[in-house]
């Protein structure tokens, strides 16, 4: 709510993954989407109109000097465009959430923090699967000390490469633009780990390319990064976009009192559930009611999409969970309590997984271990 009890308002960047997921998570939170920004202005209006957002803008800036009501800018354009538009928002004293990945490298990611802290604002950043509830429950789970300290933790994703008839993002397949499975995916996989584990101190890693029908893909669709956290824990995170086979997908992690680990429901298509096994044996973890996310709902308007990350985000399994973030992001915005204990990331956090990103980077290119950069 703003000070005359009215809904905060909000202005989304983005005219893709912002509009499928941000307008109707920020919705579902009770945000009022004011206005929708974009590169062009005919071709945002277009877009916006399905969706009923009252002002389609390519300039946030004017946007922001006009509309006093926008309390909040949510940043969803390719990675190697999030810095302007983030620091006009901080310099328009708005908070601001930014998608991962955050930046083009840590040292400009270190700049968005920096401004962010001075001007004051609220942050965070766009990991939403904090707020899945199968991930937010292992989180839970290790966190308070079931497992005793954590020992290994692996998350394997292997999808079989169907869909690549349907043509990606630029951003996705150019390297220059900070391109690749690694960014794009990779970084929802190296936030769980830092949320779940604390801080990483090194990774060696492994970036591939393996699809055989996008000669225009520069950047990687595979990756496999080793990883030891300052704790001494151990891991593996691994994905690809395109691995012909069956489908491929667990999280299991080991402690020195046992292990907990994300299956599939027991019928097909029931939500996923968390397992521990310890002294007394294996056993399922009630999902806490406030974890429960609602089944997704498609995005209703088919025209709109253009792209194969298009179809996975109108998917809707994303907005629930983003609608939980941007409810956490409220409070802090109010300064009230927050509605689950959980916490969201903010640019400390984006901050230290672009410090990971890079290191990864950096070791796939080198063949060696790297350690990641303290932020």
């Amino acid at each position: 709510m703003s000070d005359d009890g009215q809904p905060a308002g909000a202005v989304v960047v983005g005219t893709g993954f912002g509009l499928f997921t941000h307008v109707r998570a920020l919705r579902d939170a009770g945000f009022e989407v004011r206005a929708i920004v974009g590169r062009n202005r005919e071709r945002t209006a277009q877009r916006a109109a399905p969706l009923n957002i009252p002002l389609a803008s390519d300039n946030l800036e004017q946007v922001l000097a006009n509309d006093p009501a926008i309390r909040l800018v949510t940043v969803a354009t390719p990675p190697h465009a999030h810095y302007t538009p983030v620091m006009q928002a901080i310099a328009a004293g708005r908070a601001v959430m930014c998608e991962k990945p955050f930046a083009r490298d840590l040292a400009q990611a270190r700049e968005m923090l920096a401004a962010a802290e001075e001007a004051g604002v609220v942050h965070a950043l766009g990991a939403e699967f904090r707020f899945d509830s199968a991930q937010a429950l292992l989180r839970r789970v290790v966190k308070g000390g079931m497992i005793g300290d954590p020992l290994m933790f692996s998350r394997i994703y292997q999808q079989p490469g169907q869909g690549e008839e349907e043509p990606l993002a630029d951003w996705w397949t150019d390297a220059k633009q900070g391109g690749g499975f690694l960014g794009a995916f990779g970084t929802h996989m190296i936030d769980q780990v830092l949320s779940t584990l604390g801080p990483v101190a090194a990774v060696s890693a492994i970036l591939r390319k393996l699809s055989t029908t996008r000669p225009e893909m520069t950047s990687d669709d595979y990756y496999n990064v080793q990883f030891v956290t300052r704790s001494g824990c151990r891991g593996v995170i691994e994905a690809a976009m395109n691995f012909p086979g069956p489908f491929v997908m667990a999280t299991k992690v080991a402690g020195t009192k046992g292990a907990a680990w994300i299956q599939s429901g027991a019928a097909f298509g029931d939500p996923e559930e968390v397992w521990l096994k310890d002294a007394q044996g294996a056993r399922r973890i009630p999902m806490p009611a406030e974890l429960v996310n609602p089944a997704p709902e498609p995005f209703p308007i088919t025209d709109l999409i253009q792209t194969e990350m298009d179809r996975w985000h109108t998917q809707g399994f994303d907005v629930a969970p983003y609608a939980k973030l941007f409810g956490q992001m409220k409070a802090r915005m109010l300064g009230i309590e927050p509605p689950l204990p959980d916490e969201g990331g903010t640019f400390h956090e984006a901050a230290a997984g672009q410090a990971v990103l890079d290191a990864a980077r950096r070791s796939a290119a080198e063949g060696r271990w790297v350690e990641v950069e303290a932020v």
